[in-house]
């Protein structure tokens, strides 16, 4: 017969569950037990491991045989398991000594275990092993450290270099010794410094022929600025002078325009006045016409008259041989014969003054057509006339334009030469800034030091490629009237 098999009681059961969950965390922790005390009741492999012991090495023994001496003898190592005596739960990096001295890093919670009456009985220890990462950061920081104090020097050596600099000298060198990137920064400074140095030696050197050229620069625009001045001035009468002029060729064109215009009213005149000569000239012609008829006609009139005289006295001589009978008759042939006789004398009357007008019209005939001639030629003169004041018009309006053009192109000069004064006013202040800033510059520049001796810089430089003052004087003699400047062609080279 088999013996029956207990079953497992509850508070059995919690234990199991417990030591399960205890089982589970000492084999991805270290754990060791300790008394209140600090004595040590047990350790897992994971611990013993860690620190080097075997559990009967340690067993029994107090906790602080994983302490520094100094550590363990400390105020504060006495408070840490006081605490723990008073049921603290504590939880940090811990550093701890393993077996032959070398030390270990745990991240570590000390958990004190209460009994039945709610008081602590022991202390149970779980620990991970972090002294790889702990002596990477102590090496880090030591590397940091290590880093600011060559920083500091090499911040201490640039700060005293840097204070000399500013105050000008630039012969302040880094001569401490520094190592790595620090060497790299020493260098790279002292030659910067060596750089800016030799620059400024440069510009201490060029200074003074700075200096010299904007005073040449400053005076030659002085003497530009003056003779575009006058140069301005005179355009400005010269530009005045032809708007009179065009303004009288301008007046003089509208007159030619005009006597051009009255030239061929004139013209037309003549012609209508040649046109009426001729008309008279034919009608004349008609008057003498009709008094040569009228004279025939007066011819018939008075050879009537004689014929009728006749008949008259013919009748009379044949009424007187009639007697008393023709005696009326006789009368009447008187009276015809009186009648005939004045009819007679009259037309030799009007026949005269016929001959005589037709004298006076054949003189008319002769001077007007004398006054025809005259007249013709003086319409050839007036079309002669006509065309040479057309053709003075025409030049005069051609002057006119010419001069139009000119007056426009001489004030487009006027203008012009007025913003070059204006520019040259502008160039000579910039000339004045600029050798007041050269001066500045001298003064800035000179105080640095480069190690170098210095040169007085001169107030104007003796040899130039060309002379300004020389060529001032050559510009004056030309204002002045005297001939042109000739530059020999090696001087224009140069400059």
């Amino acid at each position: 017969m088999f013996a029956k098999r207990r079953a497992p009681n509850q508070g059995e059961g919690r234990l199991a569950d417990l030591d399960a969950k205890m089982a589970a965390i000492g084999r991805s922790q270290a754990v060791i037990e300790f008394n209140l005390d600090g004595t040590i009741i047990d350790a897992n492999q994971n611990l013993l491991s860690t620190m080097g012991y075997s559990l009967d090495e340690i067993k029994g023994a107090h906790h602080r045989q994983f302490m520094d001496p100094a550590d363990a003898a400390s105020p504060e190592y006495a408070a840490f398991w006081r605490e723990l005596n008073e049921g603290r739960f504590l939880a940090r990096k811990f550093r701890r000594l393993a077996k032959g001295g070398h030390e270990v890093w745990l991240q570590a919670s000390y958990n004190p275990v209460f009994g039945p009456d709610g008081r602590p009985v022991k202390v149970i220890k779980l620990a991970v092993d972090i002294t790889e990462a702990e002596q990477e950061a102590a090496r880090r920081e030591a590397q940091r450290v290590a880093a600011e104090q060559a920083q500091s020097a090499l911040v201490e050596a640039l700060g005293a270099s840097l204070a000399r600099l500013s105050a000008g000298d630039l012969t302040a060198r880094i001569d401490q010794p520094l190592d790595g990137a620090h060497q790299r920064v020493k260098d790279d400074y002292n030659n910067a410094v060596e750089s800016l140095r030799q620059a400024l030696g440069q510009v201490l050197e060029a200074v003074s022929g700075l200096r010299g050229g904007a005073e040449e620069i400053s005076g030659a625009s002085d003497d530009l600025s003056r003779r575009t001045e006058q140069q301005a001035a005179s355009l400005e009468q010269t530009a005045a002078a032809l708007d009179q002029i065009t303004a009288t060729v301008n007046r003089s064109a509208d007159g030619a325009r005009q006597a051009s215009a009255a030239a061929a009213g004139a013209r037309s005149e003549a012609d209508r006045s040649g046109e009426v000569v001729r008309q008279a000239v034919a009608a004349m012609g008609d008057i003498r016409k009709n008094s040569n008829q009228i004279g025939e006609i007066i011819g018939v009139i008075d050879e009537i008259a004689f014929q009728t005289n006749l008949l008259a006295l013919n009748a009379g001589v044949e009424a007187a041989r009639a007697g008393e009978a023709g005696r009326g008759f006789a009368v009447v042939a008187s009276e015809v014969r009186a009648l005939a006789q004045r009819s007679a004398e009259a037309a030799k009357e009007i026949k005269g003054l016929i001959s005589t007008s037709t004298a006076a019209v054949a003189d008319g005939v002769r001077l007007v057509d004398q006054t025809g001639a005259a007249l013709e030629a003086i319409i050839a003169k007036v079309t002669e006339m006509d065309a040479l004041v057309g053709e003075i018009a025409a030049s005069a309006q051609e002057q006119a334009t010419g001069l139009s053009q000119v007056n426009s192109a001489v004030n487009q000069m006027d203008q012009v030469t007025q913003q070059n004064a204006a520019m040259v006013e502008e160039t000579t202040a910039a000339a004045a800034n600029l050798k007041t800033e050269a001066d500045q510059l001298a003064a800035l520049v000179g105080r640095f030091e480069t190690g170098a001796a210095r040169a007085p810089a001169p107030a104007t430089r003796s040899e130039a490629p060309i002379s300004l003052a020389r060529e001032r004087a050559r510009l004056q003699r030309f204002a002045s009237g005297g001939a042109a400047p000739v530059r020999p062609a090696d001087e224009w080279e140069e400059f």
